[in-house]
């Protein structure tokens, strides 16, 4: 995230640049960190650009625009702009906010952008960068619940959901929104990913994405960088380091520091002896339809 930085062309497209997304403590980050190994690929701590910034103007200004929906009628922006004056001052304001990202990208370079709920905008991401790609990561919701509900009782009490039965619709909401993404985009664009097939064969998981990605790389290389990853060297924090820059770098340094116990068990099915049977009802009764829809089949919550 240092270097010569370019002004990026108002008729930037996001083509160099690749979301990872899915629901929180599905696996982002491990993804980010075996991408990021490749020597073409350069990605910085999740920036919320579009969940927390960019995103809710969209959606506040096409509310404003709909009468049906904001019942007000006639107030706001739209008194004073147009549809395409609105857009080409959020597209400005979107290309500033991502200067430190893609600004001095080299031709054949990416930037990997990790911030999970950019799922839950990807329609606004794509009216304003048309040629962005998405990895959307799924991991099972039985282990996605039990993580998050680690964190909640650890350094993710600010944030994650403390009842199973809220942890597992967090975890719907976010796995429908990128099925409705993967509707409504071309598989060149959108691409799911799923969690568990780096347990099974990590090799073969990892081909397969950067081959979607289209950057070369060779197995010995993806090797490499499985092993630099694993959730062992993670935890010990030998991982493929993650740049930090802007404000937090003066106060944190110049690399991701994640909390201790960010790094749990990482392996699939640790669910069963995680979660009560009291949580796993609960995850049962929000979740099973949508993991049906993702390839994990549960006939009932007492099954393994």
């Amino acid at each position: 995230m240092t270097g010569r930085e370019l002004s990026l062309d108002f008729d930037y497209t996001g083509a160099n640049l690749v979301f990872v997304v899915g629901c929180p403590r599905s696996g982002t980050t491990w993804v980010q960190r075996l991408l990021a190994t490749h020597p073409r690929i350069r990605t910085g701590q999740e920036s919320d650009v579009f969940d927390l910034y960019v995103g809710p103007q969209l959606r506040a200004w096409q509310h404003e625009l709909d009468p049906d929906s904001s019942g007000r009628g006639g107030v706001g922006l739209g008194c004073y702009f147009q549809q395409d004056q609105f857009l080409q001052i959020l597209k400005r304001y979107t290309l500033e906010l991502l200067q430190p990202m893609v600004g001095d990208l080299e031709a054949e370079e990416l930037f990997v952008e990790k911030t999970p709920s950019h799922v839950l905008f990807i329609p606004e991401i794509v009216a304003l960068l048309p040629r962005a790609r998405f990895v959307h990561v799924v991991r099972d919701a039985r282990d996605t619940v039990a993580s998050l509900l680690g964190a909640s009782r650890t350094w993710g009490r600010s944030w994650a959901p403390r009842r199973a039965s809220n942890a597992a619709a967090t975890w719907v909401t976010h796995v429908q929104a990128g099925l409705n993404a993967q509707r409504a985009l071309p598989a060149a664009q959108f691409v799911e990913f799923h969690y568990e097939a780096l347990h099974v064969d990590g090799k073969r998981a990892l081909r397969q994405l950067v081959d979607w990605l289209d950057v070369p790389w060779t197995d010995a290389d993806i090797r490499s960088a499985l092993e630099r990853n694993s959730p062992d060297a993670a935890r010990a924090g030998r991982g493929t380091p993650i740049p930090l820059g802007g404000e937090f770098a003066v106060s944190i340094g110049p690399v991701v520091k994640e909390p201790e116990g960010f790094i749990r068990q990482a392996r699939a099915g640790a669910w069963r002896d995680d979660l009560t049977p009291v949580e796993k009802l609960a995850v049962w009764r929000v979740a099973r339809s949508t993991m049906a829809e993702v390839g994990y089949t549960w006939s009932a919550p007492w099954s393994p």
